[in-house]
């Protein structure tokens, strides 16, 4: 994951950047500073990593505002697909940080210096991409908020949308909704589903319809996180049983050469994918071939993609 250094070089100075050079090519820089505070190293321009200084205007606040300001830049053009660290010492940034994690963006955070993690021998440690997803998923359990944004991102069609219409409306009445307030409530997710800042936008037309918005809100989250549950456990199992399907394909073509068993080829495989038990297995092999020799070989070159179902 490629990550952004947003550094308030008026607030850490060369301390902040003093391990700069240990960075990757995924990582990316941004020094903002002040006429008061100019005296970065210069060695820093020559790495070979993405580095860009920024001199912001001599006022209060001035040099916090424009790193902010950056800040929701990066997030509205990579959200997270990236990471993102303020380095500073200054706690009020903590505010933001919690802002932009409430809104769905886990990778944002704080931290005094550039720091590199370092083993016991003094080496940099480095992880893959796919080693910091699984360390984050058997860790932390992903923040609703981010999971609803990253999965509507997708953008639903309108068949999507429809479906997702239905879903809500049959959880808000179970939930014990009104027919017309679901519906109205209904309007405005469907509505905004696809936006970029989603949920935002969900909470704001909440806010000027209902006195109770923030429960709505709340029981609306929770829906779509039952609903992409749902769909991801169903895109789960559809991946399962096509990979089911295409070592049964490759299995036939390697054990079942003959032209006896490749014109009922479709079949054969239909019966081994569908099947609930052994027994149906024979049976309906059976039901192809009259000849029991036939089934017999056909059983018994079979067993080890049967191995799993019910039966002897």
């Amino acid at each position: 994951m490629e990550k952004y250094y947003l550094v308030d070089f008026e607030n850490v100075h060369n301390e902040g950047i003093i391990d700069i050079d240990k960075l990757s090519k995924d990582d990316h820089v941004h020094i903002f500073s002040t006429q008061n505070a100019l005296n970065i190293r210069k060695d820093v321009f020559w790495l070979n990593i993405d580095i860009k200084s920024h001199l912001v205007p001599v006022r209060s606040q001035s040099l916090d505002m424009h790193l902010v300001s950056y800040l929701g830049y990066l997030l509205g053009v990579y959200g997270n697909r990236c990471s993102y660290t303020i380095v500073s010492k200054d706690k009020d940034y903590d505010n933001i940080i919690d802002f932009w994690i409430r809104e769905g963006y886990e990778n944002v955070s704080r931290e005094k210096s550039i720091s590199v993690p370092i083993d016991e021998n003094n080496k940099i440690i480095t992880t893959s991409t796919d080693e910091k997803s699984s360390e984050k998923s058997s860790s932390t359990p992903k923040n609703v908020n981010g999971k609803i944004t990253e999965w509507m991102q997708n953008k639903l069609s309108g068949p999507e949308r429809t479906k997702l219409n239905i879903f809500i409306q049959h959880n808000l009445k179970n939930l014990g909704y009104d027919s017309k307030k679901l519906n109205s409530i209904c309007k405005v997710v469907i509505a905004h589903c696809n936006d970029e800042r989603m949920l935002s936008e969900i909470h704001n037309e909440l806010k000027k319809e209902w006195d109770d918005y923030s429960k709505i809100y709340e029981d609306i989250k929770q829906i779509l996180n039952k609903y992409i549950n749902e769909k991801d456990n169903k895109r789960k199992d559809e991946s399962d049983i096509d990979k089911k399907e295409q070592q049964i394909r490759t299995f036939f073509g390697q054990n079942f050469k003959e032209k006896i068993y490749i014109e009922h080829k479709e079949e054969i495989i239909s019966i081994i994918i569908n099947a609930k038990s052994k027994q149906q297995v024979n049976n309906d092999l059976l039901k192809l071939y009259a000849n029991g020799n036939v089934v017999k070989n056909i059983y018994k070159t079979i067993k080890p993609l049967i191995k799993g179902i019910p039966g002897k």
